[in-house]
């Protein structure tokens, strides 16, 4: 579903227009595109059929799903049922939520959500690195790893090996835990992510487009 690294935008967009018009505009330079609870608690799932008239690519279904299995099972089902290609579930929901979610995901993708990117969460490298164990042995397609916390990435690529995709959150607007410097784009596809998610970055910028063929030109020439 997805190629071997590049960009998956964030489209933390309220705007329906803007949204649905940013997209299209950046679509040639991203892989897939992220919808998380704030488009989604907007307009509800049709979201997801309007932005597939204006893009073509995977949409991960951000929901970071942390509840129990029978109700995680009901939102996976309905967020496949209505176009997503993949879903994001939370690792310390714990082994069966995380399992009744790739069972139905069907021939999607589920990604396990391990650490968040700010630097006061409560979700320590031990426990996430559980998360981690748990994805493999359900054999989910792969895990969001925070780009904030230095050398997090390369040691989770160790951990998981080649094949596991990582998807890294924090990029472009986000500060580093141990520098406090904003997140270099690409820096975490050069430590071994497979793809970087970036929004604000994109979004935000006096022109998407030209922010979104620079961050494509960056991780490609990293």
């Amino acid at each position: 579903m997805l190629q071997s690294k590049g960009i998956v935008f964030a489209a933390d967009i309220i705007e329906k227009e803007v949204l649905l018009d940013t997209i299209m505009k950046i679509d040639p330079f991203i892989e897939a595109i992220k919808i998380g609870n704030v488009v989604l608690y907007q307009y509800g799932w049709d979201i997801i059929k309007y932005i597939k008239k204006y893009s073509n690519k995977p949409i991960i279904a951000d929901l970071k799903l942390m509840d129990i299995p029978y109700i995680a099972e009901q939102l996976t089902k309905s967020a496949i049922d209505h176009g997503a290609d993949a879903v994001i579930v939370c690792g310390i929901a714990g082994s069966d939520t995380i399992d009744v979610c790739r069972r139905n995901s069907k021939d999607k993708m589920l990604f396990v959500f391990t650490e968040f990117t700010h630097c006061s969460a409560e979700i320590k490298k031990e426990l996430a690195d559980d998360f981690i164990e748990t994805a493999m042995i359900l054999d989910c397609d792969g895990i969001q790893v925070p780009a904030t916390k230095k050398d997090r990435i390369r040691s989770v690529r160790e951990m998981v090996g080649p094949d596991m995709i990582i998807i890294t959150c924090g990029i472009g607007s986000q500060i580093s835990c141990s520098s406090g410097e904003n997140i270099k784009i690409g820096s975490a596809i050069a430590s071994g992510a497979n793809y970087e998610i970036i929004g604000r970055a994109i979004y935000n910028s006096e022109s998407p487009i030209d922010a979104a063929r620079k961050a494509k030109e960056s991780i490609l020439s990293g």
